[in-house]
């Protein structure tokens, strides 16, 4: 098939979510289909990633981002019934882009990542049409508003009834959909029984995240971390906690908050050497003043990430909020780094509660099974075993996208 595929951001490299999850589908759909791949470009480093892409896509095509334009755009629509993301995504060089593409190529289908995306289409007839919500956003953003104490909260709801409505409502204009985790699609599908939505996971690159040593490659980027992982050639003695994601996201934000005001402290009181890596891009202010606590570090951007899952000796992500499968849960596990979670980080995670992970809601249970867990490496050592095992069954990316191709062909 030729495959027009539509991503709200440069799928190379995969350091994000809705990163990770386009760059796979298009690199293993490219495999046996002709992928026209068409995203904006945020920055230099995107473009210059169109070189890359071409490794595998048939045609590549970008629409410079102009954030003062999705600015302004979203003010002037301020009072439009349809979520303030579809103004502030919407360009009118991305919809020429797309439009001259239709014109151009016969396609057999085109794939559309986010609602965001979706709406450049949503008019388009006469084409198979499938939308890759991933997961729910009024659902994330339900969440958010009932933590966030900030003024910002009173337009998360706002925001959260248009999105609730415009999720359904676009959904409708495609043949089909697709999102990673059950809970979405029941959420979902309780808003309209009759949308046709599939389950199609995140997935891990088990090849990349290997918990061998070797597995990490010599390059000219490196840091502290990676150094001491290759020259030591194992974990550090020491005790480290590993928190991973983009730290301006507020379930992230939100997550290490509370677990360094909250959950860190009682750890402390039984292994006072124990230090905490928050390791991700674009840490907020509030993120950053967390390194002014005794045993946090937030480290910001970091070339490789390996290393640090390598040297912890627990993966947290005591998560809040938020919707989907977390991508950080499925890394660790993959790394063979245990994992600490609540019951909303694990949820859509196909894994086994006190066998390939551990789930706690409350910071007196969460602490509780990290000191058991520091205390006892050989429950540490079964944990990890089992959710490297638990990944390698259920989240390969090649798989997942087998089960992608089922729903194109079903619909």
């Amino acid at each position: 098939m030729r495959i027009l595929f539509l991503s709200l951001r440069c799928p190379y490299p995969p350091h994000r979510g809705d990163r990770i999850r386009s760059y796979h589908f298009i690199k293993q759909l490219s495999k046996r289909h002709d992928i026209t791949s068409v995203f904006f470009a945020e920055s230099d480093s995107d473009i210059e990633a169109v070189e890359y892409l071409q490794r595998f896509c048939e045609r590549v095509e970008w629409v410079r981002f102009r954030p003062s334009f999705a600015s302004i755009n979203t003010a002037i629509h301020c009072l439009s019934p349809n979520p303030l993301q579809v103004h502030y995504w919407y360009s009118p060089q991305m919809q020429r882009k797309i439009n001259q593409l239709l014109a151009e190529v016969d396609y057999d289908l085109i794939h559309a990542q986010l609602f965001r995306m979706g709406q450049y289409v949503k008019k388009t007839c006469g084409i198979t049409k499938v939308l890759d919500l991933c997961d729910s956003l009024a659902l994330n953003l339900s969440r958010r508003a009932e933590l966030d104490c900030t003024p910002k909260r009173y337009l998360v709801k706002l925001e959260e009834k248009r999105v609730r409505r415009y999720e359904v409502e676009i959904m409708k204009s495609f043949d089909g959909g697709t999102v990673v985790a059950n809970f979405d699609r029941d959420y979902l599908l309780n808003q309209d029984k009759d949308l046709n939505l599939s389950v199609v996971p995140m997935g891990v690159d088990l090849k990349y995240f290997n918990p061998c040593q070797d597995n990490i490659e010599n390059g000219d980027e490196t840091d502290s971390m990676t150094s001491s992982i290759k020259n030591n050639g194992s974990k550090d003695s020491s005790k480290n906690l590993l928190f991973t994601g983009t730290m301006n996201y507020f379930p992230n934000t939100d997550a290490v908050v509370y677990f360094c005001n909250d959950v860190f402290p009682l750890i402390q009181e039984q292994h006072p050497d124990i230090t905490f890596y928050i390791v991700g891009n674009h840490p907020t202010e509030q993120v950053r003043k967390l390194s002014d606590k005794k045993g946090v570090i937030v480290t910001g951007f970091v070339p490789d990430i390996r290393p640090y899952f390598q040297n912890a000796s627990v993966f947290v992500a005591p998560l809040r909020a938020g919707s989907g499968i977390q991508t950080k849960n499925l890394e660790a596990m993959a790394m063979g780094t245990p994992v600490v979670t609540t019951s909303i980080g694990a949820m859509g995670l196909e894994a086994e509660e006190n066998k390939e992970l551990l789930i706690a809601d409350t910071p007196e249970l969460f602490a509780e099974h990290v000191i058991n867990l520091l205390e006892n490496p050989n429950i540490q050592e079964k944990l990890a075993k089992a959710g490297r095992k638990r990944v390698e069954t259920s989240y390969d990316w090649q798989v997942l996208v087998e089960r992608l191709e089922q729903v194109y062909t079903q619909i």
